[in-house]
């Protein structure tokens, strides 16, 4: 093979180990891309040249596909009942109703050795808090059932069973049965670690305050659940949220610290390359092997290694060995947002860095340094524009500007916060140092809030697709050095870069109408995309499904329709709100408000009526005009509701007719009062997650339905439901399917499942 073969086999293997990765993904015969390693091996033994190349390429594609199989379809015990021991390797969080939720490692399983970790929740009484003892890095031993976490079942969904198995882990844990709590009979370098942050953390927060000691464990530990959910919000609005996550940027200030200790002390380069990895290693541990930190702490022990043993250190090539180290040690990483985002900022770098020191204008050092930093900075944004919009669908017009001064100013606070933390037991000394931190961070922070303040500091996109990345691909193309082309061919390319993000973040014209239930577990949420128009027909629990919908497809919606004020429909206007989803209009049923409603509801419709909010109440007889059809109102009757009453009685019930189908949506509405609102109906949404105490067999009849929609978490109610209905009735349940779109045409309608199944059609 030659030199110049040699010098691009790193890249080119990039490519190939993530299309085999992202193959390994959908498949679990993990064996036949093994045996396919043979013929690849052969041919890299055996051949020579660009045959030899190809077989390097071929075997890496099998390897990606091997580990991406595995990592992806690991095998799992069974579900059910066991008998559990663990060591606490993360914080003990405290979610919404009670819920305690962590990570374990060292888990036994009916005095079995598990080999990965655990993700085990349980719930308390509200007012309740967990053991005082039950903390980092204690061994715990309780009974609880066993789950495999569900992937994604929602378009555009939170895929939770990806997210643990980036973590390492692979089952779930529900339970706290006859839970014991005591100190480890065995060393656990995660659990150590665990311990030892949490200890730093309560140390920096008891010396320096809630605040400046919270903003202190996040920039040294990556401890983020001190910060308040505000601030972080604000962080990101200023497009600067990356300092907040412990990442290749601290690392990097970390790592310079340590070179100018190493050079004061005269430590000869293998003895620095030596301390360098161990003490990275350590504080991967530290950061609770968080994975932006192992990426940051491979790349500069890469960079290091070059240095030592006196090869070229091509930015690429370091990049590429880092990227196949990491992925086959955790393919599922791949598909993680820090993942895509830590190397598409290094790529923007390796990129534009060297353009950007061609054409520096200055010859003196302080201005010089300036300018290649600002060029590093501009490069990286650069890089994770698509990615970012692809995320998070906001575009932070400030970042460009005070990146830069922002980078400038973290880098020294947190070196003095460093400076502090190792000087905490000296006490005089540890008190200016903390005085100082604190007043460095209280500056920070204010500026970060008022900057945030300002009005138009970021713009609201649709997701970012395939045309989005092809620009930012000519982007970087024309500034790139590694092309000799003219400066007019150079601006050509910008230009049309430029152009082609702007016209891909443009929402493109909806002509279909789709109703989409989504999968909220015993809840209920749904959005009728009708044409350019969406309605919110409930919203579904505080957990982000219908938001990020709505988000990624810029769809502002005309009215958000809540069949009752119950938490699982009205829950999700919490996250409508935190997202700045406008709503211009709310409508209730009547009578709403003058039943029993959560304090957080209360406090939503509060801030709604605030942000300019029209909220109008609708009773039987009341129709909204759909641009493909209407809604009529068949309950409640407006004048008939009665105060304090279970709000399930009084929940709106309405039909639609789309193109010539109906689909009566029936809310909540109880047995009692569901024969008020009893039609016929093409398509039935079930009331009340298909309860047994709703959906009545005379009710079920009169409205004789081709298909039923049911919102539900268990299979069980599914399979009961099912028993009520005829055989000519298709009954499709988000948990079986996840998320159900009813796609409407005239005269007809098809139900598509979100996950796979056959689609179902039907007709009028």
């Amino acid at each position: 093979m030659s030199l110049r073969l040699r010098s691009w086999l790193l890249p080119s293997a990039v490519p190939f180990l993530i299309i085999g990765i992202l193959l390994g993904r959908i498949t679990e015969a993990f064996w036949i891309p093994l045996v396919a390693c043979l013929p690849a091996i052969a041919a890299i033994v055996l051949l020579r040249g660009g045959l030899r190349f190809a077989g390097c390429l071929a075997l890496v594609f099998s390897v990606g596909t091997a580990a991406g199989s595995l990592a992806w379809h690991p095998v799992l015990p069974p579900e059910g009942d066991y008998a559990v021991q663990g060591v606490i390797t993360g914080e003990v969080r405290r979610g919404s109703f009670g819920q305690v939720r962590l990570p374990l490692s060292h888990v036994t399983l009916n005095g079995r050795e598990f080999s990965a970790g655990a993700y085990w929740t349980f719930y308390l009484r509200e007012e309740e808090e967990p053991p005082a003892d039950l903390q980092p890095g204690r061994a715990v031993s309780f009974q609880a059932s066993l789950y495999h976490p569900s992937g994604a079942d929602n378009p555009d969904g939170y895929d939770f069973r990806e997210e643990l198995l980036r973590q390492g882990i692979t089952v779930g844990l529900y339970g706290s049965g006859d839970l014991t709590v005591s100190d480890p009979d065995f060393f656990s370098f995660p659990g150590f670690t665990a311990a030892l942050r949490h200890r730093l953390s309560a140390a920096l927060t008891e010396r320096m305050g809630e605040e400046a000691g919270g903003y202190t464990a996040a920039f040294l530990l990556g401890t983020r659940l001190l910060i308040p959910s505000e601030d972080r919000a604000a962080f990101a609005n200023l497009g600067i949220a990356h300092i907040l996550s412990v990442s290749g940027f601290h690392v990097a200030v970390l790592t310079g610290m340590l070179a100018v200790l190493f050079r004061l002390l005269r430590l000869r380069p293998s003895v620095r390359f030596i301390l360098y990895a161990v003490l990275l290693t350590f504080y991967c541990g530290l950061c609770g092997m968080n994975q932006p930190v192992i990426r940051a702490s491979l790349l500069l022990l890469a960079g290091q290694a070059g240095r030592l043993l006196n090869r070229p250190r091509i930015g690429i090539h370091l990049l590429s060995a880092v990227i196949i180290v990491m992925l086959l040690f955790s393919p599922v990483q791949l598909t993680g947002v820090s993942f895509i985002l830590s190397f598409s900022a290094v790529l923007g770098i390796i990129v534009l860095g060297p353009a950007v020191h061609a054409v520096n204008p200055f010859r003196r050092k302080l201005p010089s340094d300036l300018w290649e930093s600002a060029g590093v900075m501009l490069g990286a944004q650069l890089g994770i524009l698509a990615p970012e919009l692809y995320f998070y669908q906001k575009l932070p017009l400030m970042a460009f500007l005070i990146n830069l001064p922002v980078m400038a100013y973290a880098s020294l606070l947190i070196a003095l916060d460093w400076v502090a933390l190792l000087f905490l037991p000296v006490p005089f000394v540890s008190d200016l140092l903390c005085r100082a931190s604190c007043a460095a961070t209280e500056l920070l922070t204010g500026t970060v809030r008022a900057l945030s303040a300002l009005p138009g500091i970021t713009v609201w996109t649709k997701a970012s697709d395939w045309m989005t990345v092809a620009g930012v691909l000519l982007i970087l193309f024309g500034v790139s050095v590694l092309f000799r082309l003219k400066w007019k061919s150079r601006t050509a390319l910008m230009l049309a870069g430029v152009a082609t993000v702007a016209f891909s973040l443009i929402p493109l014209p909806h002509r279909k109408t789709e109703y989409i239930q989504f999968s909220v577990g015993n809840a209920d949420a749904a959005v009728l995309w009708d044409q350019d128009h969406a309605f919110v027909l409930d919203a579904g629990l505080d957990d982000g499904v219908v938001s990020a919908f709505l988000r990624r497809r810029h769809l502002v919606p005309e009215a958000v329709i809540l069949t009752h004020l119950h938490t699982d429909h009205a829950g999700g206007l919490l996250s409508l709100i935190r997202d700045e989803i406008p709503i211009p209009l709310l409508y209730l049923p009547a009578g709403a408000l003058d039943q029993q409603i959560h304090e957080d509801i209360l406090s939503a419709l509060s801030d709604l009526r605030a942000s300019g909010t029209e909220i109008r109440f609708l009773g039987r007889g009341d129709e909204i005009t759909l641009p493909s059809g209407s809604m009529t109102v068949l309950w409640p009757e407006e004048g008939k509701t009665r105060p304090n009453q279970d709000a399930n009685h009084y929940s709106l019930v309405s039909l639609l007719r789309l193109h010539g189908t109906s689909l009566l949506q029936a809310g909540d509405i109880t047995g009692s009062y569901e024969a008020y609102s009893a039609v016929p109906a093409d398509i039935l949404k079930a009331a009340h997650h298909g309860s047994s105490s709703s959906s009545l067999p005379a009710t079920l009849s009169a409205i004789s339905p081709q298909t039923v929609l049911l919102s539900c978490s268990s299979v069980s109610r599914h399979q009961r439901f099912a028993e009520k209905l005829g055989a000519e009735t298709a009954l499709f349940s988000t948990a079986q399917s996840g998320a159900i779109t009813v796609v409407f045409e005239p005269g007809r309608y098809t139900v598509v499942p979100f996950l796979p199944s056959r689609p179902s059609s039907g007709g009028v």
